[in-house]
């Protein structure tokens, strides 16, 4: 079975773990990301997931002037919806994401659109550098080390490193985060994080 993010010449390398999360995650972004700029708006952060039955798109959404509320959220999941029916229609006739979208959102799925809040998602390098000395909660896709089984780490962050193949891929580098109980700081390549956020300090 074709995996719903991948074209065929990318099913090779899906067992690597992040690679079906991050195929969504591009191919949704560069829907959604240019109609949010264009209006005004951060994407923050995106997750595809479960939500009983249905898929669930939850959209992350941040505006420089004062953050967004409900209403701002109301007004953009419409447009959204009709960006990504508009972008599944193209991809359809002329294989504009290669058939991924096609594939993604053949299904029924819910569309949230939300505020980061106080414990705001960090998933680029510049979201990390922004947020240098306050604490994060960070899970990986898979254990950092082989042997080990650690997939969840709680610290604060110490610094962020660009990934010199990749300097200008914000979604590429390394995390520093300083562990509150023994003082280990794990060094974490963005490309192995599932989810991170902020830990609120009140």
């Amino acid at each position: 079975m074709i995996n719903p993010a991948l074209t065929p010449a990318a099913e090779a390398t899906a067992a690597i773990p992040g690679t079906v999360e991050h195929a969504r995650r591009d191919v949704l972004e560069s829907v959604l990301e240019p109609v949010l700029k264009a209006m005004g708006y951060e994407l923050v952060h995106l997750e595809w997931g479960q939500s009983g039955r249905q898929s669930k798109l939850q959209v992350f959404v941040d505006k420089s002037d004062g953050g967004i509320g409900l209403e701002d959220c109301a007004r953009l999941s419409p447009v959204l919806g009709n960006a990504l029916d508009a972008a599944e229609v193209l991809d359809a006739q002329d294989g504009a994401h290669g058939g991924a979208l096609v594939r993604l959102l053949q299904g029924a799925y819910v569309l949230e659109v939300s505020s980061p809040g106080l414990e705001r998602p960090l998933s680029r390098r510049s979201h990390f550098a922004r947020f240098i000395g306050r604490s994060c909660k960070l899970r990986v896709f898979s254990p950092l080390t082989p042997g080990d089984s650690q997939r969840n780490f709680h610290g604060r962050i110490e610094a962020i490193d660009l990934d010199p193949d990749q300097p200008d891929d914000d979604r590429s580098g390394t995390v520093s985060l300083r562990d509150p109980d023994d003082g280990t700081v794990h060094h974490i390549p963005l490309s192995r994080v599932r989810r991170a956020h902020l830990v609120y300090e009140g």
